[in-house]
């Protein structure tokens, strides 16, 4: 069962990842996603980066589509996310690591665009504007600064999976991890 606050990320989230609002989450709609994110990020589709992070999102849409796709129509409802995401995730136990980890690896290839292992202020703007979170440049600066767990002016793999974990697990409205997809 989930909570007023947990259903309205859960929303926020199906719709971001209906890339084309057609009320269902299918493989065109990841993989639209990770285009947007490459483009956005003016990384080549062809780089071993794009490669990567479409990898990434291709693991992760098979291990969430083999548990959340209940009718295996190919395509997953906004009930069935919503239902798939709870089970799977509250607590956030190993499906959320086995999850959520790898993407999250690949996406920071391509968001990291100097190489240098970390996500600097700049390039954290440019994620969310290519994920689309609608969040202004003052917004966006306060997530990342209450996302830095160590204060080191970078955010790591770690201190974003642990946003994502706020993100899809808590139940606190005052967590960081709720504004990764913007407004909800």
């Amino acid at each position: 069962m989930t909570n007023d606050l947990l259903d309205r990320k859960l929303d926020r989230a199906f719709r971001h990842l209906d890339v084309n609002s057609d009320q269902v989450i299918d493989s065109t709609d990841i993989f639209a996603l990770g285009s947007r994110l490459l483009s956005a990020l003016d990384e080549d589709a062809d780089s071993p980066k794009a490669e990567r992070v479409m990898a990434g999102l291709a693991d992760f849409w098979q291990d969430l589509f083999t548990e959340l796709d209940m009718d295996r129509d190919g395509k997953v409802t906004p009930e069935e996310y919503k239902l798939g995401m709870t089970r799977l995730y509250q607590g956030g136990g190993a499906a959320y690591d086995r999850s959520f980890r790898p993407m999250m690896q690949a996406i920071l290839t391509v968001v990291d665009t100097n190489g240098d292992g970390h996500i600097s202020p700049e390039e954290f703007h440019r994620a969310q504007r290519a994920f689309g979170t609608e969040l202004d440049p003052a917004e966006t600066d306060a997530l990342f600064a209450r996302i830095d767990r160590n204060h080191d002016g970078y955010l790591s793999v770690d201190e974003l999976l642990v946003a994502v974990r706020e993100y899809y697990t808590g139940d606190d409205e005052d967590a960081p991890g709720n504004l990764l997809f913007g407004e909800f």
